[in-house]
């Protein structure tokens, strides 16, 4: 039976922030109090790996969700080339709440998890990860190591802004019909959208549908019966399709519809039209968790920052937007 880090908060009588803090070796825990959590951990058989061997090679697992986003595989490939550089070992499992790769890499020895993932995956082995800007207010239950934090909301805030200033107030989403980004994005839609006083239906302006050229196709053609002028879309395939089923209906980009996409991809630029899109920082994002590891793994004696840096997805204004039709 897995052992929580709850139980283990309560034995040492200590907040679950002490706990996170001790498992991450962040800020400053009383000698006193961090051997009571120690003590703790060793009693109820807590496995997970908070005194690093200092071993010259450390096996490290690098891992994107199942099914990523393109700005995830570029951060990990970021992260696993300079890890890689500094002399670590490292696997690349994909990572989901249930994994066996992920699991199979903790069995041969990984010392550690690094993944652009915002959900918890409550592994045995510290977890270095990326968190949604929203859920910093209270305590890190989970643990986790938090490298760094996307503000999906000033995302949202920043497409309505643009939308909006061009005449735009029908405003759909598709998203993703599982994940963490999805519920995440559908919060922030629905906490930010310019329309949300005015009494209108903003729960059948969102469409969350598979993570697919055929979902996002159907997504759209859903969204503009539903007379929305503008629709902002989660992925890459899901955009595409959305182009395609538009066309399908003989209708125009962005004529008929304006489209923003999340997150940049080389092919954004070269859709028919050239998509605007929320562009994430991959650079920023593969620094702090790269940061973040070494200081982990005690290969530098730079600490962890006390609150992780926070980046805001901004707009890449190309073709697929323009001013609504009146």
């Amino acid at each position: 039976m897995r052992v929580t880090l709850e139980e283990v908060a309560a034995r040492a009588g200590v907040s679950l922030a002490t706990v996170s803090r001790v498992i991450g070796r962040r800020g400053t825990v009383a000698a006193t109090t961090r051997t009571a959590v120690l003590e703790a951990m060793d009693a109820l058989g807590y496995t997970r790996s908070t005194l690093l061997p200092d071993a010259p090679r450390r096996l490290v697992a690098v891992g994107a969700p199942g099914n990523p986003e393109y700005w995830q595989t570029q951060v990990c490939t970021r992260v696993a080339t300079a890890l890689q550089d500094r002399g670590l070992l490292i696997t690349r499992p994909p990572v989901e709440t249930e994994s066996a790769p992920l699991d199979l890499a903790i069995a041969a020895g990984a010392v550690a998890l690094v993944t652009p993932t915002l959900t918890s995956l409550e592994t045995t082995i510290p977890c270095i990860r990326v968190d949604e800007q929203s859920a910093g207010g209270g305590e890190n239950a989970s643990g986790d190591i938090i490298a760094a934090r996307l503000d999906l909301g000033g995302g949202m805030t920043t497409a309505f802004e643009h939308l909006r200033a061009i005449g735009h107030r029908r405003i759909g989403l598709i998203c993703n019909d599982t994940g963490e980004l999805a519920a995440q994005l559908i919060k922030r839609f629905l906490a930010e959208h310019p329309a949300r006083s005015f009494g209108l239906p903003l729960e059948d302006w969102i469409a969350p549908v598979p993570k697919s050229f055929s979902g996002g196709s159907r997504a759209v053609l859903e969204l503009k019966d539903a007379t929305c002028t503008a629709v902002i879309v989660q992925s890459a395939l899901q955009l595409h399709g959305a182009l395609h089923g538009l066309r399908n209906r003989h209708l125009q980009v962005p004529r008929d519809m304006s489209l923003v996409g999340f997150g940049d991809s080389p092919t954004m630029k070269f859709t028919g039209p050239p998509a605007t899109v929320l562009g994430i920082d991959v650079d920023g994002l593969s620094t702090a968790l790269i940061d973040a590891t070494l200081s982990t793994l005690k290969l530098t004696d730079a600490p962890l920052p006390s609150v992780p840096p926070v980046f805001r997805p901004r707009l890449l204004a190309r073709g697929s937007t323009a001013a609504a039709r009146q």
